[in-house]
């Protein structure tokens, strides 16, 4: 009877020790519940046992909530189970989630691949309340708040108001900003908001550090608007729990949400003026002819200039004005100037040229125009004054003497008889997007393409391994953090070694600089908390963090070499020169094909007809994945600034105008969205304002573009070299007897061909570098690559700056400027002319 049972005993110990590894893979939530606080920035990872996702892992629609893009890790352990030693692989994908809305938030069950298979998450659920500060009770709203205003409440259809928005926060906890300003102003026309200026106040006996951002807008139609709240990630330093003098300190994330203002818009009182064309503010008109006495054929100037401060955005010109038929009359073209960038204030000026045909006394004007004064609540009409102008015969003008003119009575005005002059041409509007991506060149005849065919034969395989062995190394998942790695072992190096307080903290700020290029964490102010998954990191983190931030706190003695060995235990895998014969490096043109076969045909008219349909947000998305593949598409650069156009941001608008400008200069819809967008956004880039309003040099400079004319250079050098060759044919007496002339002739071409590129290539400036990048809005230049450390120098960095894009690092790009300065801002802050 036991002989018997021996058998069945032995195998069932066999299943059972063997279950634990087959049905080890498993996919959970960390945590897998627990309370969520509104407005406060919390990690959630997705815990893969044994497996990994393969793909993206799209998540569940969540309400409530904002979820940021994953950062993944990894780590193994082993364990012992009935004697037998595995190991087990734990991929983590950790999520930033920031609670928008106080509900219980719930994260159903849902479906991963895995290289396992299909794997169920199981679902979790969250209860979301209010925010406390670190493990004090202190809520988030008496810690840090913040208030947004718009006018006094009430104003016109028009009327500019002053916009401020105050961030608040309680002096107890080091603070310092984590984005700016977020607000869909939507339907306030919003002017860019200013520096922000520090200040403290006193509230109920507690001392509270303030910054203060200011702005103007106005809405155009009348009604009743509640605004959209505005929202800002600010960093505060807050005990970990309660308060000591003994209490370690942590960086904590909040979003922090502004009160919803309301505006009630008045309409314009009716009937207005006829000649009230929409202008609401405060104006000044001012008329001026020169000369006022000029002889037949000589030209006469007619200037017409408004200014003041207003909704500038909707005023389309100046008045139209008469002249008598005695006069030619050339067409002007309106110039307006922004007053330091401000959208509210500005200028509009247009010349008339005047050219005097018969001699005689001649009136211009007066010229009226209207607007709608906001503070007195009525329409008031500036009028110019009126000009009289003497034309008198030319000394070569055949009618020796004019006939004389009988006298008028007093107080008799001399008016010329006028016609009414052309209609006035509309405000420039952005045109129609262009269809398809960038141009391409016409096709070969047959015997060209046998040529071409036959040529390319020899070179095509040694291009292609070169080219595959480029893109392997270009597309190593690994490369940038070797190079962390590397530059983590020079940096602990200098750290052991170093004595001195101020050049210790530069070494800790670079050392966790390359720790979150080591562990991808994607952040511009990482916290120990990105490194729950190695406690000897996080550790690590927290003591760096406090030896910087903290008062008087030094480094542990030990803590260099707990460092090294935690860098010797993370293991970056080398590079594989065989990867170079994967699929993706070897064919990439198959990879190319498999692209086509599922993306609809004509993916970038997908953003056309989305514009066609004033869908302009989803036609600027369209318009931006075809840029991430292809920064060189004029098209997709000029459509995008339409997208952004008709979305009022007319500042981002000028930046990708200014790219499909430098692109292709010579396209008219680049020309004219190029000169419409710099004017609406109201700044210009120093080498390309010219271009706006050229001069002959610079009509000339824009019939290509710099690539274009470095292209003409090289052929201009070209020809050179043909010189010397026909020369030296003649000097040894092998060329034909019309060598010299054509060497001349040569010579001649080159050297004008080879000046004009050059002084065309001249007149771009910094745009025929193919680093460039323009500043598409004012923002910040800092010395080092984070918004945490507030004692780094700082400087304003105006609109439309080019510069030099150095290098990038985590989200930041160091700029260089022509006469030396460099700095850092962040990648969404400029707009790259080429790359």
């Amino acid at each position: 009877m036991i002989r018997r049972l021996v058998l069945p005993l032995f195998l069932l110990v066999i299943a059972l020790s063997g279950a634990p590894s087959a049905y080890a893979q498993s996919v959970r939530w960390e945590p897998s519940g627990g309370t969520l606080a509104v407005g406060q920035t919390t990690e959630l990872s997705l815990i893969f046992v044994d497996c990994e996702p393969t793909g993206d892992v799209t998540l569940p629609a969540l309400q409530g909530i904002t979820v940021g893009r994953p950062n993944r890790g990894e780590q193994s352990s082993f364990n012992i189970v009935n004697g037998q030693a595995s190991r087990t692989r734990t991929v983590y994908l950790t999520y930033s989630i920031l609670p928008t809305a106080k509900a219980p938030l719930q994260v159903p069950t849902f479906t991963v691949q895995t290289d396992k298979g299909a794997l169920a998450v199981p679902a979790v659920s969250f209860q979301v309340g209010d925010a406390t500060v670190g493990g004090t009770s202190m809520p988030l709203e008496s810690a840090a708040n913040s208030r947004l205003t718009v006018g006094e409440g009430t104003a016109w259809a028009g009327q500019v108001l002053p916009v401020t928005y105050t961030l608040s926060v309680t002096n107890r906890f080091p603070a310092n900003i984590g984005s700016n300003p977020d607000w869909n102003a939507t339907p306030l026309v919003l002017e860019e908001w200013s520096q922000p200026e520090p200040f403290n106040s006193v509230v109920n006996g507690e001392t509270r550090n303030n910054v203060l951002y200011k702005s103007r807008g106005y809405i155009r139609e009348p009604g009743t608007y509640t605004l959209g709240a505005l929202n800002q990630l600010v960093n505060l330093r807050v005990p970990a729990s309660g308060f000591s003098i003994f209490q370690s300190f942590q960086a904590e994330q909040f979003n922090i949400t502004s009160n919803r203002p309301s505006v009630v818009v008045r309409p314009l009182p009716q009937p207005a003026p006829a000649s009230f064309a929409g202008a609401v503010g405060d104006f000044k008109l001012v008329s001026k002819v020169v000369p006022q006495t000029a002889t037949i054929s000589e030209p006469i100037t007619w200037t017409l200039e408004l200014s003041g401060t207003g909704n500038w955005p909707d005023i389309t010109g100046l008045p139209a004005r008469e002249a008598s038929r005695d006069f030619r009359v050339v067409q002007p073209q309106a110039k307006r100037t922004q007053a330091n960038g401000a959208l509210f204030e500005a200028s509009l000026g247009e010349d008339v040229v005047l050219i005097p045909t018969k001699p005689g006394s001649y009136t211009l004007g007066p010229v009226a125009w209207t607007y709608f004064d906001p503070i007195s609540g009525t329409y008031k009409t500036l009028t110019t004054e009126r000009i009289t102008v003497t034309v008198t015969p030319s000394v070569s003008d055949p009618i020796a003497v004019a006939p004389p003119v009988p006298a008028l009575p007093s107080g008799t005005a001399v008016t010329a008889p006028s016609l009414p002059g052309p209609p006035a041409a509309p405000t420039p509007i952005p045109l129609d997007p262009l269809p398809g991506l960038a141009e391409s060149a016409a096709p070969l005849s047959r015997t060209g393409l046998v040529a071409l065919l036959a040529a390319s034969v020899a070179w095509l395989p040694f291009l292609w391994l070169g080219l595959a062995l480029q893109r392997a190394r270009r597309q190593d998942p690994w490369k940038d953090r070797r190079a962390a790695r590397a530059q983590l072992a020079r940096t602990l190096a200098a750290l052991g070694a170093s004595r001195d307080p101020a050049s210790t903290a530069t070494l800790l700020r670079e050392w966790q600089q390359h720790t979150a290029a080591l562990w991808e964490v994607n952040r511009a102010a990482p916290t120990a908390t990105a490194f729950t998954a190695a406690p000897d990191w996080a550790r690590l983190w927290l003591e760096s963090e406090n030896c910087l931030f903290g008062p008087g706190t030094a480094l542990p003695p030990d803590w260099v070499t707990r460092a090294e060995a935690a860098l010797a235990a993370k293991r970056v895998p080398g590079f594989t020169p065989s990867s170079l014969f994967l699929p993706r490096n070897l064919l990439p043109f198959v990879a190319s094909l498999a692209v086509l076969a599922v993306t609809p045909v004509g993916g970038a008219d997908a953003g056309a007809a989305a514009y066609g349909r004033s869908e302009f947000a989803a036609a600027e998305k369209v318009w931006r994945e075809a840029l991430s593949q292809r920064p060189t598409d004029w098209i997709a650069h000029h459509n995008l600034a339409l997208a952004l156009a008709q979305q009022d941001r007319w500042s981002e608008a000028a930046g990708h105008a200014t790219a499909a400008f430098v692109q292709n200069p010579s396209h008219p819809s680049v020309r004219w969205h190029f000169d419409l967008a710099l004017n609406r956004a109201g700044y210009a880039p120093p080498d390309l304002a010219a271009f706006a309003r050229p001069r002959p040099v610079h009509q000339l400079a824009r019939l290509f573009s710099p690539a274009g004319w470095q292209w003409i250079l090289g052929g201009a050098g070209l020809m050179l070299g043909l010189t010397g060759a026909l020369a030296l044919l003649h000097l040894y007496g092998r060329g034909p007897r019309w060598s010299p002339l054509a060497a001349w002739l040569c010579l001649a071409f080159a050297f004008a061909t080879g000046a004009t590129a050059a002084v065309s290539l001249h007149r771009y400036g910094l745009a025929q570098d193919p680093r460039t990048a323009v500043v598409w809005h004012a923002t910040t230049l800092r010395s080092i690559p984070t918004e945490a450390d507030t004692a780094q120098k700082t400087s304003p960095l105006p609109a439309g700056s080019l510069a030099i894009v150095e290098r990038t690092f985590l989200g930041w790009i160091r700029l260089g400027f022509p006469n030396g300065q460099t700095g850092w801002v962040r990648n969404e802050d400029v707009v790259r002319l080429y790359r």
